[in-house]
């Protein structure tokens, strides 16, 4: 025979499973020109570089996005794609990726969703909402 689940049993699973998920490590931002974007926790437009990491000279306007050995990475719900790290050659730092491309701000951004570091090797990331139904 099958027990019913009251409310309060399902609501209790609910918040179980929330707080197992990790809290999000990128947030999605809403820009002018772009759509929805995604963002560092402080809403700053993450950009992605067509080519060789970002060092040295490059990172005086560009931060790579980091992270610690004991953060999980974790994309907002609903939001499609795949976060990791790799360690950073110039420093040992973890670097977080999206999709394999190392993640960064610009130092030009100076509000949140803003996109000034747009440029013909620069890219915003286009935050990419899972199907529903």
């Amino acid at each position: 025979m099958r027990t019913p689940t009251t409310p309060l049993l399902a609501a209790t699973a609910a918040l179980a499973c929330l707080a197992l998920a990790p809290a999000p490590t990128v947030l999605v931002g809403s820009t002018e020109t772009q759509g929805h974007v995604l963002t560092d926790t402080d809403g700053h437009t993450l950009y992605v570089h067509d080519g060789t990491l970002c060092t040295g000279p490059c990172t005086a306007t560009r931060h790579p996005l980091r992270t610690t050995a004991d953060t999980t990475p974790a994309l907002p719900p609903g939001i499609a794609g795949t976060l990791a790290t790799l360690p950073r050659p110039d420093d040992g730092t973890l670097q977080l990726t999206y999709d394999g491309a190392p993640l960064y701000t610009y130092t030009g951004d100076t509000q949140p969703s803003e996109t000034n570091g747009i440029t013909p090797d620069w890219h915003t990331v286009p935050a990419r909402y899972l199907p529903t139904g």
